[in-house]
């Protein structure tokens, strides 16, 4: 169970999570050592699932947001579905949603030229794929890793 303090430091390491123990203590009252044992737990409870950097993916290539639906919604076809989608690197994100749809991908790739051929390697190749449908993304408006605490 997460009390205030876990929150409160969860907001910071959010932030930024390169600040010392000693730096993230000092805005939560608490002492170094108190600050680092909430972080292992943190950490190994899987609340914190890691500490990466965040990329601006604008100058990295293209991203698009891919729906898919299937013919048959069959919990092989899904598990499939998901497994070989979770495995393909340029799946930077996989939803499974309720709904016409039955899953929403965010793909990124170096040009629209690639994403095509990805489609039609990944996609267009697959059987049991009924349809999908691509949105190319213009501008990010919002776009956070932060979660409410």
């Amino acid at each position: 169970m997460l009390d205030a303090q876990d929150r409160a430091i969860l907001a910071i390491v959010q932030r930024d999570n390169r600040l010392s123990n000693q730096a993230i203590a000092e805005q939560v009252n608490l002492s170094e050592t108190a600050v680092r044992r909430r972080l292992t737990r943190l950490r190994s409870e899987g609340v914190i699932q890691s500490d990466v950097v965040v990329l601006d993916r604008s100058r990295l290539g293209q991203t698009l947001i891919v729906a898919v639906t299937f013919h048959d919604d069959t919990p092989e076809t899904y598990e499939r579905f998901r497994i070989v989608m979770a495995e393909d690197p340029q799946v930077t994100t996989l939803y499974s949603v309720a709904g016409e749809t039955d899953f929403i991908l965010h793909v990124h790739a170096p040009s629209l030229e690639a994403y095509e051929s990805w489609a039609e390697a990944s996609l267009l190749s697959d059987p049991t794929v009924r349809r999908y449908e691509t949105t190319v993304v213009l501008s990010t408006i919002k776009f956070t890793t932060k979660v409410p605490v």
